[in-house]
This record gives structure tokens, C-alpha cells and sequence, in this order.
């Protein structure tokens, strides 16, 4: 993680929480989206503050995230991979920007860019789907991923 204090990472992620959800009803209607917008860019100062995603041979682009070639045929990985360590908790803080920007981006319409930060998220979290910190996470992309794609406007 990057030397930004810990706090102010949180502070500002909390704000475009609470920027997404709540005040999202406060938007005049000329502007719908300006919390989104807003919440987008607190997002964005968050991922920068957490620095870049580190190389990890699991990042490297999949067709449409399918099976690997060591996987088993039902798609888990050979073994769990628990998110323990700087490394891995690094990963999933950024998995969990990622998917809240795509989020954010679906939400405004910009479903290809939606859809690329949660295949970002997905990539991110794809060595510990299996954690039980990561788990839920993973699903929820994975399903708002189909969903945009499938069902746009949903």
C-alpha cells in the first residue's frame, strides 16, 4: 500500500459510500448522477492512494475468466488460497475499489466500463475466490458483470 494514512483512505471510501447510497436522493433532476459522479471521484483518489496492483501472474488477461489449465473441471482451484498477508489484503482493497467503480459506472450507464473494472476486480480476487473474506465479493462481480452485460439497464 501506498504511504497515504490508513484513515484518510477510509474516510474518503466511507464518503463515496454514503455519496452512492443517500445522497443519491438529494440530486436535482438535471443532474441524477452527481453523487455518482462524485462518489466515482473519491473512488479513484482511494485507488490511487492504494497504489498501483502489483505484476501477479494471476492478473494476466483470461478469455472472459473461464477455466485455466490447472483447474479442476468444476472450476476451483486446486487449493484454497486464503487473502492473509500485505500481498493478498493489498489485492482485495483494490478488488473492492474496482468493484465499486464498476458499480458506480453501471449505475450511470457506462456499462463497458462497468463491466471492465469489475473483469479488474475479478482478476484481482480470482487466486482467493475461494477465501472466506473474498467469496462474497467474487460473486457479486461475477453476477453484476453478467447482469450488465445480459440485462443492461437492470
Amino acid at each position: 500500500m501506498a504511504d497515504a494514512p490508513w484513515a484518510e483512505i477510509r474516510e474518503k471510501f466511507q464518503t463515496a459510500l454514503a455519496l452512492s447510497r443517500v445522497e443519491l436522493h438529494k440530486n436535482p433532476e438535471k443532474e441524477p448522477y452527481k453523487s455518482k459522479y462524485s462518489a466515482r471521484a473519491l473512488l479513484e483518489e482511494v485507488k490511487a492512494l492504494l497504489g498501483p496492483a502489483p505484476e501477479d501472474e494471476d492478473e494476466r488477461p483470461q478469455a472472459d475468466d473461464s477455466l485455466g489449465a490447472g483447474e479442476h473441471a468444476l472450476g476451483l482451484p486446486a487449493e484454497l488460497v486464503e487473502a492473509e498477508g500485505p500481498v493478498a489484503q493489498g489485492a482485495v482493497r483494490r478488488a473492492v475499489i474496482e468493484f465499486h467503480l464498476g458499480v458506480n459506472h453501471i449505475d450511470t450507464e457506462e456499462l463497458s466500463a462497468g463491466e471492465e473494472h469489475l473483469v479488474k476486480c475479478l482478476r484481482l480476487l480470482r487466486k482467493y475466490r475461494l477465501s472466506h473474506d473474498c467469496v462474497s465479493l467474487y460473486i457479486q462481480a461475477q453476477v453484476r458483470k453478467i447482469r450488465a452485460r445480459c440485462f443492461p439497464g437492470t
